[in-house]
């Protein structure tokens, strides 16, 4: 149970667990060849700011005034995310390497099945 205090009162909470189900979006939802919005040049321009920050080995060198389409700022926000966030980085790659090698016990398993009979 977690404890709250606040100025005046304490507040007692128990541990709720709350799923909330989204639906996974259209495939035609993304199209890498759209113009971005101002949402997404906002984005980039705060993660720009955040990029001078690393050291110059890591930075892009991109104008991020050219970025245009929402692929071209899907890469640039992708790359720098893994910059400035490695630890990230390095959970999905062992998520992909632990899918792929569920992915091969299951299809070892398969083969040796095949081969008994």
């Amino acid at each position: 149970m977690m404890t709250f205090r606040g100025l005046s009162s304490e507040i007692k909470m128990g541990k709720h667990v709350y799923i909330v189900k989204v639906k996974k979006p259209n495939p035609a939802s993304y199209n890498p060849d759209r113009p971005i919005s101002s949402l997404i040049r906002n984005q980039i321009l705060h993660l720009s700011l955040a990029e001078r920050h690393l050291d110059k080995r890591h930075r892009t060198g991109i104008d991020v005034y050219s970025i245009q389409t929402e692929g071209e700022a899907s890469e640039y926000i992708g790359h720098l995310t893994a910059k400035l966030h490695p630890e990230g980085a390095k959970r999905a790659q062992t998520r992909k390497v632990k899918a792929r090698s569920r992915l091969r016990k299951k299809n070892y398993s398969k083969t040796k099945l095949r081969k008994k009979n």
